[in-house]
């Protein structure tokens, strides 16, 4: 029975394996809008809008760009995140979301760890979930910057 269990969990595990589809991806973008101020507590809070653009690389090849619209928001004081946001991506044939957590690496929060939830909306994504994580930098113009990672579709 154990080795009937074994075995059962092993093709299950080669199952999801085979049917997970790893990739890194590079991207950009620039701010277009900001809002932010002073709140009681002290600590300010913000909100930014941003377009971009993120080139992403499949484990088989494939290669796709998507065009990106984000918005990324200030969490609240104390939490365990220093950011929240949503994203949209289309890459002309296919759309999918990514929601967002973010801790910034430095005071001025110009370098930060994100991790996310892609959910897939059209297309080859229509359908399908899945994780990406991935470190990003502010340029010195305060108004654009870049990332990399990786992720996974299931």
């Amino acid at each position: 029975m154990g080795k009937l269990l074994a075995s059962i969990a092993l093709l299950l595990a080669s199952t999801t394996m085979a049917s997970a589809e790893s990739f890194t991806f590079t991207s950009t973008a620039t701010t277009a809008n900001q809002v932010g101020g002073p709140v009681a507590g002290g600590k300010p809070v913000g909100a930014s809008f941003s377009t971009g653009e993120s080139t992403t690389i499949f484990a088989s090849g494939k290669k796709a760009t998507s065009k990106l619209q984000c918005a990324n928001w200030s969490a609240q004081p104390g939490q365990l995140f220093t950011s929240l946001g949503f994203c949209t991506a289309d890459d002309g044939t296919s759309k999918y979301t990514v929601a967002f957590s973010c801790q910034a690496m430095d005071e001025k929060n110009t370098v930060a760890d994100c991790w996310g939830r892609l959910t897939g909306v059209s297309g080859a994504y229509q359908g399908k979930a899945g994780t990406a994580s991935w470190h990003g930098t502010q340029n010195a113009d305060g108004k654009s910057g870049a990332a990399s990672g990786q992720g996974a579709w299931n």
